[in-house]
């Protein structure tokens, strides 16, 4: 699953580090010189921010769809005649299945970039 934010559009040395550090899936911190530590530092944390915020965006949607499913679901297996409450429902289903595997990337992504941040952030202290 890609993120907006997976391919920097920068060509600058911040965005080569994080993409170097992107290509191994944030576990290994590419080599770096002070300034570019520092650089690389102010970056992934900008980065690391926006993903959590889209993780978080995502949470919502896959909780709004499971609510409604789980609201409807009584209601449907008390009355199957209904087809639009069934198509309904068919269809929460649909997106809740594959959504929890569209949220936990987004979950699995943040928890490698923060612990390369943390990384980055203990290599330095």
């Amino acid at each position: 699953m890609s993120s907006v934010y997976d391919e920097p559009r920068g060509e600058g040395r911040a965005a080569e580090l994080y993409r170097a550090l992107a290509a191994s899936r944030f576990r290994e911190l590419p080599p770096l010189a002070a300034h570019e530590a520092d650089l690389l530092e102010t970056y992934l944390r900008v980065r690391v921010e926006l993903e959590r915020e889209e993780r978080r965006m995502h949470f919502g949607a896959l909780a709004l769809i499971s609510l409604l499913f789980f609201l409807l679901l009584p209601t449907v297996l008390r009355d199957m005649g209904n087809l639009a409450l069934d198509l309904i429902a068919l269809l929460l289903l649909a997106l809740v299945i594959p959504y929890v595997f569209v949220y936990f990337s987004y979950e699995n992504r943040v928890r490698a970039m923060s612990a390369a941040y943390l990384e980055l952030i203990s290599r330095r202290g």
